[in-house]
């Protein structure tokens, strides 16, 4: 992703766009102060579409020095620095980045890089990215960052070096100890590269190292002072990772940004996940769409088998109904006035023999169709098979029935056999031991009538 990189050393700001191996100067103007810095910077959010923004800065109220701190505890080491900054400062609202230089001396000390800057500016800043949506990656001191590149320039020195590096309208004397760690710097102005002023700085910062660590670094004179390419430069910076430990900004908005940081990331994987949820739940709903639409077809189907099934049903109720019509009408069309026994016989014996009481046993049974007069006339021959059936009353009760069902039946002649004096039904009702029953059935007329 690229970034907008912002230089401002003194008067002059540079902006640049980064990449991870090039860099390109799209800006460039003069600035008095920070009000002028944020009016340039509203003018190049509309033109440039910042998205990414590292700030370096030089400027006269930034401050660094050197702070000796007892080996201790580093919750009691960070208060012994707060009350130094308060000694030095006052009541002066400043930010500050203490940095632990790493240096092998032998101290019972440990010393640290003091980065201290009035907290109005990079408040200023701070706001001005949240209130246009910017992620500011930081306000960072230019000269320490700087510092922070060659960090193996002394590494073939037994003695440690002081050494130049520049970047745009000035430069920077570097004093590093024997493992590349960085003691001090100085600024120079171009002009004085090459120079007595030079030299004559040189031999300051030197003797600033000697007095504070006991060092004497060599410096490297004026053929090592070629200017740097700037592009190269600023792409390295683009790319350092300082974090929180060189950062100018307060806590509060550092904390701030990095929140607006996160909705951003945020905001960007759930547009992701939506269309890759999109992307994978689109076969699925196709898929539903034709399981709807075959279950659809399904039921259009089953629907009409029911209503096929139901149409059989109705069928075979309707055949069920008409099926002692069939069973009275089947051989019919086969009677003969020679048959002994026509077909119909055989249906209205059954119909009569299962209106008879269940106690009485049928002997005979003879019966003949006159079909030019269309009668019927039957003889049935029985006894029962319990002295305490009432058999007359019984008979009465099986005429009825019939009756009811729809024979038409005439007046039916009952004759009764006396058992003699020595049977063991004599003196009860069971004497009428024998019956005959004679009666015609009449074809009906009426439709819907057993004939």
């Amino acid at each position: 992703m690229a970034r907008t990189t912002l230089i401002w050393d003194h008067h002059t700001v540079r902006i640049w766009r980064t990449s991870r191996s090039a860099a390109d100067l799209i800006q460039e103007a003069e600035v008095a102060d920070v009000a002028a810095l944020l009016a340039l910077l509203d003018s190049a959010e509309e033109t440039l579409q910042v998205g990414r923004l590292q700030v370096y800065l030089d400027i006269p109220a930034l401050d660094h020095h050197l702070e000796h701190v007892p080996k201790m505890a580093p919750k009691l080491q960070r208060q012994l620095l707060e009350q130094r900054k308060l000694k030095l400062y006052g009541e002066e609202d400043r930010t500050s980045v203490a940095t632990e230089m790493g240096l092998q001396v032998d101290s019972p000390h440990q010393f640290y890089f003091i980065s201290s800057l009035p907290n109005e500016i990079p408040s200023a800043i701070g706001r001005w990215a949240l209130r246009n949506g910017v992620l500011l990656d930081g306000v960072f001191s230019l000269p320490y960052a700087l510092s922070c590149l060659d960090t193996t320039a002394a590494a073939t020195n037994a003695q440690g070096v002081i050494h130049y590096r520049g970047l745009g309208d000035a430069g920077y004397l570097i004093a590093r100890d024997p493992a590349g760690k960085l003691l001090f710097f100085s600024r120079l102005r171009t002009q004085d590269v090459g120079t007595e002023q030079m030299d004559s700085s040189a031999r300051r910062l030197g003797l600033f190292v000697e007095q504070e660590f006991g060092a004497t670094p060599e410096f490297q004179g004026h053929d090592a002072t070629e200017s740097s390419d700037d592009a190269v430069a600023v792409a390295q910076l683009s790319q350092l990772n300082g974090g929180a430990t060189l950062n100018l900004v307060p806590r509060t908005l550092r904390t701030r940004q990095r929140m607006l940081q996160w909705r951003h990331r945020a905001f960007a994987c759930l547009c992701v996940a939506l269309m890759v949820a999109f992307y994978l739940t689109m076969p699925q709903i196709d898929k539903k769409q034709a399981i709807e639409l075959h279950l659809g077809e399904l039921n259009a189907t089953i629907q009409a088998q029911t209503l096929e099934i139901n149409q059989v049903r109705r069928s075979l109720l309707e055949n069920r109904q008409h099926q002692n019509v069939i069973q009275f009408s089947r051989g019919r069309e086969t009677l003969d006035d020679d048959a002994l026994v026509p077909t119909p016989l055989f249906v209205m014996l059954h119909a009569f023999s299962n209106a008879l009481p269940e106690s009485v046993e049928l002997d005979t049974y003879s019966g003949s169709i006159d079909t030019t007069g269309a009668v019927t006339t039957f003889e049935m021959i029985g006894r029962p098979l319990s002295a305490e059936l009432d058999l007359p009353a019984e008979i009465d009760v099986m005429f009825e029935r019939l009756g009811k069902q729809g024979w038409q039946l005439s007046e039916p002649t009952v004759v009764f056999e006396q058992a003699n004096s020595r049977s063991r039904f004599g003196g009860q009702r069971g004497r009428l031991r024998k019956f005959t029953i004679s009666f015609t059935v009449t074809a009906s007329t009426q439709p819907g009538g057993n004939s």
